[in-house]
């Protein structure tokens, strides 16, 4: 079944506002697949633009509303696509960021790229829906476990993420770099040594959610540079040799000097 989510409160309806042909969330499969977020006044349309903590503040508010109303909340986001309009603003997002999801975070890819009508931050957002009987298990959302390697890099870090959520009957990572498994630091070199050591450490961690690259359905690969797409897809072919996954493959401003950066939709 396919529901539409409507806005809320009239100013969260961006296709009555500013005509953007969206609508604000559809629940489907027992997920929530939210629109693209921008600092909208909730009550009177008007747009808000400001500082990149103040942008996410009042996009967190607003998923807020959007959720509750659609029998969710924001301890049930699944996955986040956090969008900045410069990545010298990555740890100011976060700061943000944490007080909106304190604990056990949902899985996050971070990029820099050019945010509609000026806005510094957007944020496209899926959740898990509520159960609508007391015995369904499907809607459950659980946080990976990691095992005792680092291969999902986040071990060293205290960044507001986690490396991979399940909800239902899908598994969703977190955007991952190349991590040297063994120590939990950066692998530098190429984009096809990066994006072999992304893919290892992909393998590893579904594996540890239960799932497996064979089961991957959706895949979104982040390079500096497009000029490198061939370089990325040759290794790529080696981990998907048959029916390969859905995948997005773009340009964009990495965080920390990575060249590559993949994330991953995956059956549980």
């Amino acid at each position: 079944m396919r529901d539409v989510i409507p806005a809320p409160v009239t100013g969260l309806d961006l296709r009555r506002e500013y005509g953007h042909h969206q609508s604000p969330a559809i629940r489907a499969g027992g997920l929530i697949f939210c629109s693209g977020m921008v600092a909208i006044n909730p009550e009177t349309a008007e747009r808000e633009h400001g500082t990149v903590t103040s942008e996410a503040r009042r996009i967190f508010e607003n998923l807020k509303l959007l959720l509750e109303s659609a029998g969710s909340s924001l301890d049930r986001i699944v996955q986040v696509h956090a969008m900045i309009y410069d990545r010298i603003e990555y740890d100011v997002l976060n700061r943000a960021y944490r007080q909106y999801v304190p604990s056990a975070p949902p899985a996050r890819t971070v990029m820099s790229v050019q945010v509609e009508a000026g806005f510094k931050v957007m944020l496209d957002v899926t959740a898990a829906a509520e159960a609508r009987e007391a015995a369904a298990m499907t809607h459950a959302r659980q946080v990976i476990d990691r095992r005792s390697s680092d291969a999902d890099g986040s071990r060293h870090s205290d960044l507001p993420l986690s490396p991979a959520i399940r909800a239902g009957d899908f598994v969703f990572l977190s955007g991952m770099a190349a991590i040297d498994p063994a120590t939990g630091e950066p692998v530098h070199g190429t984009v096809a040594a990066q994006t072999g050591q992304i893919l290892t450490n992909m393998a590893e961690l579904l594996e540890a959610a239960g799932s497996s690259l064979a089961k991957v359905v959706k895949v979104g690969v982040l390079i500096y540079s497009m000029l490198e797409y061939e370089n990325m897809n040759s290794v790529y072919r080696e981990f998907f040799p048959v029916d390969p996954p859905a995948r997005t493959v773009c340009g964009a401003g990495l965080i920390g000097g990575h060249k590559v950066e993949i994330e991953c939709v995956a059956l549980a």
